[in-house]
């Protein structure tokens, strides 16, 4: 009896029921940071509030964000950049905590050795377009050889005009390349000093001004010379925050499935691409149901696009860094809660590496 009623056995009793409590108790949420700062390319234009693109675009418009974090003491801040190098800078200088990337810069920022994940699916099947000035010889892809042909190199552009050549039987050395941005192509291109431009569907309002022709488009053709990009967090902050973070990919999931309603996509035009107008992104989006456009799976489509340019931009010597994994790399832990948490497991349908439907969704 001296042994039941002991200090140490009256101790240890004690523990055992706190221990027990604990585990019964829920875990405390945790406490968002102070400022939460998300940016990405600089696209809006003026005459509008819009910002970043898909379902960042989707996300911010309907204010999604602030809907999600209206109870907390956090101010978000939406950063657009002047140029697409800058984004990866800011990631890599922790100016950022989260920013929309496209899959090449993404993947050099990496290979640089800047501490980040993918977390998520920001926009998929970006085309590309083959411009030429109006009665140009120039009828198809297969005619550029030689020719001089303008598109920014280092940029998503750029990969997509090696998989569209290679498609054609061409590769970068059978062209005279040019390496200029989007604005200046097109002025080459008035001007005569380059045969031809690849870019993105600005061009369709350049075809509708009557100063050029479009003699080429992924759109309808080959889904895998088309451009992926996705939500980038620093690891460190994704670390500090998980919950936040979870947070942030919820709020785009839901982004992501008012999206995918077909009724709502004359309201997605101007989200999506803030600076294009909704005409051309009518015609832009055509190809595809906006279910697929706007899906956040990582499905066998975005990481075999995902897994070509890793290997792509090796060769091309763009990943001057170390290698790395790119499975661990994409972090899909995100994702799968916030389809849980919204009941949202079998809204999409995954698509294979040749951006085919693998298999129809339970309901």
């Amino acid at each position: 009896m001296k042994y039941l009623n002991s200090p140490a056995r009256a101790w240890r009793s004690l523990l055992l029921v706190l221990s027990l409590i604990a585990s019964a108790s829920p875990a405390l949420a945790e406490t968002p940071p102070k400022q939460i700062r998300l940016g990405g390319p600089s696209l809006s234009s003026a005459g509008n509030d819009y910002w970043g693109w898909g379902l960042l675009g989707i996300a911010h418009a309907r204010g999604l964000f602030q809907e999600e974090f209206k109870n907390d003491d956090t101010a978000l801040k939406f950063i657009g950049l002047n140029t697409v190098p800058m984004v990866g800078e800011a990631l890599a200088s922790s100016q950022l905590d989260f920013a929309g990337q496209g899959d090449l810069i993404s993947l050099i920022g990496r290979s640089a050795g800047s501490k980040t994940r993918y977390i998520l699916p920001v926009s998929k099947f970006t085309n590309a377009y083959l411009a030429v000035k109006s009665g140009s010889p120039i009828r198809s892809v297969a005619d550029l050889k030689g020719k001089r042909v303008a598109y920014l190199k280092g940029n998503y552009i750029h990969l997509q005009v090696i998989r569209i050549l290679a498609a054609n039987g061409l590769t970068e050395k059978d062209v005279h390349q040019v390496s200029l941005d989007a604005a200046t192509a097109s002025a080459a291109l008035g001007t005569g000093d380059v045969d031809a431009t690849f870019g993105g569907a600005d061009l369709l309002a350049l075809r509708d001004s009557g100063l050029a022709e479009i003699v080429y488009t992924t759109r309808d053709d080959n889904p895998n010379a088309t451009a992926q990009t996705g939500l980038i967090v620093r690891d460190e902050f994704a670390t500090q925050y998980p919950e936040t973070t979870a947070r942030i990919v919820k709020v785009l999931v839901r982004a992501a499935a008012w999206g995918s309603d077909e009724a709502n996509k004359e309201s997605v035009y101007g989200p999506w691409w803030s600076y294009r107008l909704p005409a051309v992104i009518k015609e832009d989006t055509s190809d595809r149901p906006w279910s697929e456009r706007a899906s956040p799976l990582f499905d066998g489509f975005l990481v075999g696009q995902y897994q070509d340019t890793y290997r792509r931009a090796k060769e091309l010597k763009l990943l001057r860094g170390k290698d790395f994994d790119l499975a661990q790399w994409m972090d899909r832990s995100f994702l799968d809660k916030a389809l849980r948490d919204l009941n949202l497991e079998h809204r999409w349908i995954a698509l294979d590496e040749r951006g085919q439907p693998a298999g129809i969704a339970a309901q």
